[in-house]
């Protein structure tokens, strides 16, 4: 085995997204054993979603690291390298030897939370959950997207959610023992022994201060509805014009997203969550069912609470 502290990157969280990744990278970043990269999410190994590369270089990713304490493990977030059908591949190809932690989540909630943080930074022009959920197949083909998709598959909520396929990749590529998988309830439910089970995992002592799990990324509601709906889907003539600005916002360290969600948006009251009403839900979940049954086996977990 090569010498962890020698490869570019050891440790991978690789989503899903909205299941906690965020604040397992937190909790990572603040650990004197761990240098977590900037940003956060690079996707430099999901060469199969070009629209979410922060980094598109290996030197460029190489540099994420370069202060990187000396001894010290080195990380990513990168929520959709799981959705990615080669990003296990091109770990394993620069770093044979990560560890790889994925963490999952009830599908439907997952959905629902995703589809609010694409709808609060802008990349999603529905204005309700089930309409967005039933573009999916037309959206696959380039039909109904949003006049900012940088990464269309954002928009695929079913097959990001449908967890066997991609956890099965990572055991494939990587052997089981390299792999962790958590779940996104048992996180919020139980964080200590999390904590434990993922120290263990890394090879990592307790930290000298107790640290804590703390929840990221919640979800956000408009602060002025209209003007949301205006920026995410505003008037044909203006269209063609969205997504070369943001482009170039984004190019030059702006984005327009982050400022956006900051102050246009503020945190969601109790049960915002809980919006969608339940004969959608009751249909998105039987959608997702197949794979739920499936991960039962791979993972020899009950999902009992996730089917209903």
């Amino acid at each position: 085995m090569s010498d962890p502290s020698q490869a570019v990157c050891n440790i991978f969280l690789v989503g899903a997204p909205k299941c906690a990744t965020s604040s397992l990278h937190l909790y990572l970043r603040r650990h004197p054993g761990v240098f977590m990269c900037s940003p956060k999410e690079p996707h430099f190994f999901s060469t199969d979603l070009p629209g979410l590369a922060e980094v598109k270089t290996s030197k460029d990713y190489e540099a994420l690291f370069e202060d990187a304490p000396e001894g010290a493990l080195r990380g990513e977030a990168s929520a959709f390298y799981l959705r990615s059908e080669v990003a296990a591949q091109n770990i394993h190809a620069m770093n044979p030897d990560a560890k790889i932690v994925l963490s999952l989540r009830d599908p439907v909630a997952a959905s629902i939370s995703l589809y609010h943080q694409l709808r609060d930074g802008f990349r999603e022009d529905q204005t309700r959950f089930a309409a967005s959920w039933d573009l999916q197949e037309g959206r696959a083909k380039g039909e109904n997207l949003p006049p900012y998709a940088p990464e269309p598959e954002q928009l695929q909520e079913l097959s990001l959610y449908s967890y066997t396929d991609q956890g099965a990749r990572y055991f494939d590529v990587f052997g089981r023992d390299r792999v962790l998988v958590l779940r996104f309830e048992r996180i919020k439910a139980d964080p200590d022994s999390v904590i434990t089970e993922l120290l263990d995992f890394l090879d990592l002592p307790p930290p000298p201060e107790p640290l804590a799990i703390t929840e990221h990324n919640q979800r956000r509601e408009s602060r002025i509805p209209g003007l949301t709906q205006f920026l995410a889907s505003p008037p044909k003539p203006l269209r063609p014009l969205i997504a070369p600005t943001k482009r170039a916002l984004n190019a030059l360290g702006i984005k327009p997203s982050e400022i956006m969600m900051k102050y246009l948006s503020r945190k969601a009251g109790p049960g915002k969550d809980r919006a969608v009403d339940t004969e959608t839900q009751a249909r998105v979940r039987a959608a997702f069912m197949p794979d739920m049954l499936r991960l039962e086996e791979l993972l020899d977990w009950d999902l009992s609470a996730w089917k209903g």
